[in-house]
């Protein structure tokens, strides 16, 4: 009766989902955005002042992304055991407090210390709670509301990194950590404390767009494939290896400034492609979230990997053009937004909400680890050969085994039995 009320009243005003999506927004930003984006502008000054190399204190992003990765699947089975607000807030403490820290260190391996929670919270602040929160809240349009959730922290992003360079310019690295660490408390902290929730029934409502969607009536009897079926089926190895290779070649916007030295065009063009890359990023987000609503998941996938494969023949001929250059960097954000929004989509169509948590959580873990060496791999391809190219080359292979890796996940997963 609660619930049928609940849906009433969500008619006459705008539902509390939405709220959920804007607070998982700002949650990002404090979080995957301060500590995995913002936080490279630290790099060059505190290697400097710190009389290091940037290769050995760069090494706290990649055990970073190997502690984010191996945790993953632990937050997946937390997620039904534990309140979400509750998950969250241990996690953003751990990644507030292990940044505040660094205002104090002074050797590298400090750094690795910190990177250990942060990478700890990071699992819990990203993808692996942000899909299946937003499949919670949302029986319709749940693709645009997990790309307005990663737009959000990329307009957080293309705002805050030139302002936290010139902080860094005026008060000193030391000092730029602690206000770092204090805005990402503010933005984070209230979001997840008072705002979100992992399913609307903990507030007693129904899910957005649930009068047009017969099928789920709650949470607990959320239709989809269980764990154990899903981790014995092709689909699932399948589903890993999409991940795996759309998080591993994720990684152009880091390695555009030294694509752009490289060939000639000097570093102003590469910064210049980097800003072409957020700011589709704003756009990509939302909008794929849409195509994958609109046409489903398959095709939106498909779609948006065919965009990056554009974008790469557009960089491989462009080496000598700045203008074409951005163009392509800007289109290679495609990527992005199929690890934003993209394969989470595509994995819940064919797992559903049962299990999910569980299931994309170690699905999840593969990409992560792989990301890990991605700019490693991208590096060692162009030392190897000496053509910068050769790396979009590379990539554009892996996407047509994206492409076929998608087909045949779809394929076989129309086999797999879902139940309540």
């Amino acid at each position: 009766m609660v619930g049928s009320e609940s849906a009433g009243r969500s008619t006459a005003k705008l539902h509390y989902a939405w709220f959920v999506m804007v607070a998982y927004g700002l949650m990002m930003c404090g979080t995957i955005g301060s500590f995995s984006v913002i936080s490279a502008q630290w790099f060059y000054p505190v290697s400097a002042d710190i009389g290091c190399e940037l290769s050995t204190l760069t090494l706290y992003t990649t055990i970073e992304m190997a502690c984010m990765g191996l945790a993953m699947p632990l937050v997946g089975s937390l997620l039904t055991r534990v309140k979400l607000p509750v998950l969250l807030t241990g996690a953003v403490l751990m990644e507030v407090l292990a940044t505040a820290a660094m205002a104090f260190y002074s050797e590298p391996w400090m750094w690795y210390a910190s990177s250990v929670f942060i990478g700890l919270g990071l699992a819990a602040t990203s993808t692996v709670t942000v899909t299946p929160t937003m499949g919670n809240w949302f029986a319709k349009k749940t693709g645009f509301a997990i790309g307005v959730v990663w737009a959000i922290q990329a307009m957080f992003c293309a705002v805050a990194s030139p302002l936290f360079a010139a902080i860094i310019m005026v008060i000193g690295w030391r000092a730029a950590y602690l206000v770092l660490a204090a805005v990402s408390a503010c933005l984070a902290l209230p979001a997840v404390i008072f705002v979100i929730r992992y399913r609307p029934e903990d507030v007693g409502l129904l899910p957005y767009g649930y009068e047009e969607t017969s099928v789920r009536q709650s949470r607990g009897a959320a239709p989809g494939v269980s764990a154990r079926t899903a981790f014995r089926s092709a689909p699932f190895f399948l589903c890993a290896g999409i991940v795996t290779l759309c998080q591993g070649t994720a990684c152009m916007n880091a390695i555009f400034p030294t694509y752009a030295e490289v060939v000639g065009l000097g570093a102003v063009v590469g910064g210049l492609m980097v800003s072409a890359a957020s700011l589709c990023d704003i756009a990509f987000n939302p909008i794929a979230g849409a195509t994958s609503d609109r046409f489903g998941p398959t095709r939106s996938m498909v779609l948006w990997t065919g965009i990056t494969m554009v974008s790469l023949v557009v960089l491989y001929f462009s080496g000598s053009s700045p203008a074409g250059s951005c163009v392509g960097a800007g289109l290679n954000d495609a990527m992005y937004a199929i690890t934003g929004v993209g394969y989470s989509t595509f994995a819940l169509s064919i797992f559903g909400l049962r299990d999910f948590e569980k299931i994309f959580s170690r699905i999840t873990c593969c990409g992560y680890l792989a990301a890990s060496l991605g700019i490693p791999l991208m590096m060692g391809i162009y030392e190897a050969t000496g053509v910068f190219q050769n790396v979009f080359v590379f990539c554009f292979v892996i996407d047509i085994v994206i492409i076929a890796l998608v087909l045949a996940a779809r394929k076989l997963g129309k086999a797999l039995r879902w139940s309540s």
